[in-house]
C-alpha cells in the first residue's frame, strides 16, 4: 500500500513535470493586448471648441455629432466690401431708373407735342393745296378769256378793224394767262409734295429746318434714353456678378467662421486633448476615437518563436480570466522595436514588448461577442503552438467535461 501511494505521487510529479516543461515549451507569447486603431477629429478652421461628447469612453456611431467650432474674429472685411459695392450698383440701377422715368415722360410731352404740330401742319398745308385749286380755276378762266379775246383781235385785224397794237395786247394777255396757269399747276405740286414729306413727319419750307423743335427733342430724347438702357444693361451685370461673389464669399465665411465635427467611424471616446470652450487653432488635434470595427490584437514573442512564425498562420487567442478560446490569424510581423507601428493605434507597448518581437493577429470572433466588440486594452495570452494544457483541454471537451 505504501508502495503504491509513492507511485501514485512520482506520476503525479512527473505529470506535473510534463505539464510545466511543456508549456515553457509551448509557442505562446509573452503578453497579448486588444487592440484598435485611432480615428483623430482635428479642427478644420481656429475658433471655440464646443463638445458634443464629454466623457472618455462614450460610445458614438458613425455620422454622430462630437464638436462644433465657431470663430467669431474671423476677419469679414471681403463680404463687406462686396456688400458696399452691390448696394452701390442698385442705387446707380434706381438713379437711372428715374432718369429714364422722367425722360420717358418728356419724351411722351414732346410725341404729343410733335403729333398736334403735324396734324396742324398736314391741316394747313392741304388747305393752301385747296387754296392753290382754286387759283389754278381762276388762272385757267382768265386763259380761257385771253385766248377768246386773241381770237376776236385775229379776226377783227384780219378785216381791217383791229389795230396792230390791239392785237399785241390780245396776244401779250393770253401768254400771261398760261403763265399764271402753269405758276399755279407748279404751286400745286409743290405743295401735293409738301403734304406728303409732312405726313411721313418731315417738313420742308421756307426759313425753317426739316424738323421742328419737338421732333427733334423726341429724336434727343430717343438717343438719350437708348444709351440709359445700355448703362442699366451694364450696371445689372455689375451687380448680377456681384451677387455671385457674394454668395460665393458668404459660403466660404461659413466654412472658416463655423465648422460641425462628426465622427467618421463608430467607436468610443479614447481621449479629449482639448477642453470644451476652448480656442483651437487649425489642424490642431482635439479628439481621438477608437475604431472599434478594426480590433486587432498586438503581442510579442520571442525571437525563437517569431522565426518560426508567418503571415496566415492560424493560431488562438485567450483572455486572462475567461475560458473562451478565439481562432486568429497572423497579419502582420513587426519585429523587434516596433513602436512607429503603434502611432495609429490606441495602445501603445510596453518597455518590456519593445525588447521582444512584435506580432499583430487579427480576431474575427471578438466583433461578435457584446462585452469584446470593443474592449481595448483587455489582454490575454495568444496561443501559436499547442501545449499539454490545450491537448488536455481538447480531449475533456470533446467529452463533455
Amino acid at each position: 500500500m505504501k508502495f503504491l501511494r509513492i507511485l501514485i505521487g512520482v506520476v503525479l510529479l512527473l505529470g506535473g513535470l510534463f505539464v510545466l516543461v511543456g508549456e515553457y515549451f509551448a509557442g505562446t507569447s509573452a503578453d497579448a493586448t486588444i487592440n484598435a486603431r485611432i480615428n483623430v477629429i482635428r479642427a478644420p478652421i481656429e475658433g471655440q471648441v464646443s463638445l458634443a461628447v464629454r466623457s472618455i469612453g462614450a460610445r458614438v456611431n458613425a455620422g454622430e455629432l462630437v464638436a462644433d467650432i465657431a470663430d467669431e474674429r474671423f476677419d469679414t472685411a471681403r463680404l463687406l466690401d462686396l456688400e458696399r459695392d452691390r448696394d452701390n450698383q442698385q442705387i446707380e440701377l434706381r438713379r437711372v431708373a428715374t432718369q429714364k422715368t422722367a425722360l420717358s415722360q418728356a419724351r411722351a410731352g414732346f410725341a404729343t407735342q410733335l403729333a398736334d404740330y403735324q396734324k396742324g401742319r398736314v391741316s394747313q398745308i392741304e388747305a393752301r393745296i385747296a387754296e392753290g385749286r382754286a387759283a389754278q380755276d381762276a388762272a385757267l378762266a382768265r386763259l380761257r378769256e385771253a385766248d377768246g379775246s386773241l381770237k376776236r383781235a385775229n379776226d377783227l385785224s384780219s378785216r381791217g378793224v383791229q389795230t396792230a397794237a390791239n392785237l399785241e395786247r390780245a396776244r401779250a394777255a393770253q401768254d400771261v394767262a398760261q403763265q399764271d396757269l402753269e405758276s399755279a399747276r407748279q404751286r400745286s405740286n409743290y405743295l401735293a409734295t409738301e403734304l406728303a414729306s409732312a405726313r411721313g413727319g418731315v417738313f420742308i419750307g421756307d426759313s425753317y429746318n426739316d424738323a421742328p423743335f419737338s421732333s427733334q427733342r423726341v429724336r434727343e430724347l430717343d438717343l438719350r434714353l437708348a444709351e440709359l438702357a445700355a448703362e442699366q444693361e451694364q450696371i445689372e451685370a455689375r451687380a448680377a456678378q456681384f451677387e455671385r461673389q457674394i454668395r460665393a464669399e458668404r459660403v466660404r465665411v461659413s466654412r472658416l467662421t463655423s465648422a460641425t465635427l462628426n465622427a467618421r467611424v463608430a467607436g468610443m471616446a479614447w481621449d479629449f486633448l482639448v477642453d470644451d470652450g476652448e480656442y483651437a487653432r487649425r489642424g490642431q488635434d482635439l479628439v481621438k476615437l477608437v475604431d472599434c470595427r478594426s480590433l486587432v490584437v498586438t503581442a510579442s514573442v520571442t525571437e525563437a518563436l517569431y522565426d518560426s512564425l508567418s503571415i496566415g498562420t492560424a493560431v488562438q487567442f485567450r483572455l486572462f480570466g475567461d475560458d473562451r478560446i478565439f481562432g486568429g490569424t497572423i497579419t502582420r510581423l513587426g519585429g523587434s522595436g516596433a513602436a512607429t507601428l503603434y502611432a495609429n493605434l490606441a495602445v501603445g507597448p510596453s518597455a518590456e514588448h519593445l525588447e521582444r518581437f512584435d506580432v499583430t493577429i487579427n480576431v474575427p470572433e471578438l466583433a461578435s461577442q457584446p462585452d469584446l466588440s470593443c474592449a481595448i486594452g483587455r489582454t490575454g495570452r495568444v496561443i501559436f503552438t499547442s501545449g499539454p494544457l490545450a491537448t488536455l483541454r481538447r480531449f475533456l471537451t470533446r467529452y463533455g467535461v
